[in-house]
């Protein structure tokens, strides 16, 4: 089936508008996984996180929903008092309180990140439906196939890195997005990196990554869907 200049381009556009709904589907997919209250206190169970740091599970719980509604900017601070080990106290020192400002600093420029890219993905629907007309479901579906594909590429290799070994991409991470040492936290003192530890953090990547897999899969199979019965009425 030949393509025209106007159609590649209207293809590209659609690839364009298909990678930022894939964007903002993955950061939504993190905030649906991080937000589950009821996923992470399970999470906490299983892997006995509370007991081991001298506390109960809804302190440790409780905190990670504070460091949640930070980030979220439904709060202002960190600040908490929970029991340890019998005896009240902060649950967050001054390192882990200044570092959490760099964090909720990215999670909300990602936040617009995501909200820009729903943005744009409407505006090129509305952009291809106007000009494509009855053509716009096919065109849509090339574009669909092509943006999730270089996604997949990029994703792909990032998943290998991750499984591989976890601690050198979690470092990495940290040493791309942030331009100071306040990520370093040392176990014998913080309590945040206690209660986060890297199979914490680990289950969480691979929870959502299966929430907004599931969802791109479904996408992606009415889009071959589409294209392959726009091909049959183009040899029929």
């Amino acid at each position: 089936m030949a393509i025209s200049k106007h159609n590649r381009f209207n293809t590209v556009l659609a690839s364009i508008g298909a990678f930022c709904l894939l964007i903002a589907m993955l950061f939504t997919s993190l905030r649906l996984v991080m937000g589950n209250e009821a996923r992470n206190r399970a999470q906490y169970e299983k892997l006995g996180i509370a007991a081991s740091m001298g506390m109960s599970d809804e302190d440790v719980l409780d905190s990670l929903m504070v460091l949640v509604d930070y980030m979220e900017d439904k709060r202002d601070d960190i600040k908490l008092t929970v029991e340890v080990f019998g005896g009240e106290t902060e649950m967050f020192n001054e390192r882990e309180t200044a570092h959490m400002v760099d964090v909720k600093r990215l999670y909300l420029a990602w936040r617009t990140v995501s909200y820009t890219c729903f943005g744009v993905a409407a505006a090129v629907i509305l952009c291809i439906t106007l000009i494509e007309k009855r053509k716009t479901p096919l065109t849509l579906s090339r574009g669909y196939i092509n943006g999730i594909s270089v996604l997949g590429a990029i994703g792909g290799i990032l998943a290998v890195w991750a499984i591989i070994d976890f601690n050198s991409f979690w470092i990495q991470f940290h040493m791309l997005f942030f331009n100071n040492n306040l990520w370093l936290l040392d176990p014998r003192t913080s309590r945040m990196i206690n209660m986060l530890p890297s199979e914490f953090f680990s289950t969480i990547i691979a929870e959502f990554a299966m929430v907004f897999l599931v969802a791109a899969a479904v996408l992606l199979v009415v889009a071959i869907i589409i294209k392959s019965r726009a091909k049959k009425r183009e040899s029929a």
